[in-house]
């Protein structure tokens, strides 16, 4: 399976669908319960309406799922992040996102993570040429995640922090930053204004708060509850091991897009951990930097028999808690 990944060509795209396919429509079968948003954003009664019929939600969460696992197969083969690279982040992408029976329905923050990712391949745009307006129209991607997921506030930090892996930061960047962020809010309170619209998740933008009292029993829950994630978390921390140990033999470009990723892993992490009791639903956020580190561990040229054997040990974990669990 992994071997097969490795390659490029229409039938490895075909195969990655179908996989797809297989993993999350029997979801049809038994119907998921709908994932529990504690600070609802913009998006909330729309994913809720969109629930009422399971079938639909399957179908749409299932495109949306394989069209950005495409996106950001695309984005790791244009900055030569791994080689090969064939469609194993893509892989990986799926599985990580279809962990959860409560994912296999559509939920606000496939809508939010859709706005994370694409704010986060204009930023690794920079890496071409530094644009003040670029890293506008990234904060203004990551202003549009905010409104949908309220708690991606603390993007703000990942974002200078990966300024800085591109130039020293002025305050034009810093302005350029903010009014990315804050124009999405600023419009939508305009036209709520001027239409008279009630939307009262607006009025209740606030990341919800850290329970450091109950943190360590999280930590144990996540390790006996969530064995099948953390099973995929230990890959990608091998991965990123691994690029830790290439990181030096690539040129200046690769190795600027190889750490705004592990930044992001980190801000994911992060949000994970502050959120530990919705993992289910944050997890989704961890799925982009941990499927190109997982996809970064199996590649390379040589085969291995025992990472074919670890890499269907995923696959049939996954399908198992799943379904059969």
């Amino acid at each position: 399976m992994i071997n097969r990944l490795k390659d490029h060509g229409l039938f490895t795209l075909l195969l990655v669908i179908v996989i797809a396919i297989a993993i999350r429509i029997p979801a049809l079968w038994v119907i998921p319960k709908e994932a529990i948003i504690s600070k609802p954003g913009i998006l909330s009664a729309w994913v809720s309406w969109i629930n009422r019929w399971p079938v639909f939600s399957v179908v749409i969460s299932l495109i949306m799922v394989v069209a950005l696992a495409i996106m950001i197969n695309e984005m790791v083969r244009s900055h030569a992040i791994m080689r090969p690279v064939g469609y194993l982040p893509a892989y990986f992408f799926i599985l990580l996102q279809s962990i959860y029976l409560e994912n296999m329905l559509v939920t606000e923050y496939h809508f939010g993570n859709f706005f994370v990712f694409l704010g986060l391949i204009l930023l690794l745009r920079l890496r071409d040429g530094y644009s003040t307006v670029l890293l506008f129209y990234s904060a203004l991607a990551f202003g549009m995640a905010i409104l949908i997921v309220p708690d991606h506030l603390l993007i703000l930090l990942f974002v200078l922090s990966c300024v800085l892996v591109f130039k020293t930061i002025v305050i034009r960047d810093v302005l350029a930053i903010v009014f990315g962020l804050v124009l999405p809010y600023y419009v939508l309170r305009c036209l709520i204004f001027i239409n008279g619209w009630d939307v009262a998740a607006v009025s209740n933008i606030t990341t919800t708060p850290l329970n450091i009292n109950g943190l360590g029993d999280g930590i144990v829950g996540l390790l006996t509850k969530y064995s099948v994630y953390v099973s995929f978390l230990l890959v990608a921390i091998f991965g990123l091991m691994k690029v830790s140990g290439n990181y030096f033999s690539d040129n200046v470009e690769v190795r600027r897009s190889k750490l705004v990723i592990l930044l992001f892993f980190v801000y994911s992490l992060l949000l994970l951990a502050i959120h530990w009791r919705e993992l289910k639903s944050f997890h989704l956020l961890t799925a982009f930097p941990a499927a190109i580190l997982i996809a970064y561990f199996f590649t390379g040229e040589k085969r291995y028999w025992w990472k074919e054997l670890m890499g269907w040990g995923l696959l049939c974990a996954l399908v198992t808690t799943l379904y059969f669990v």
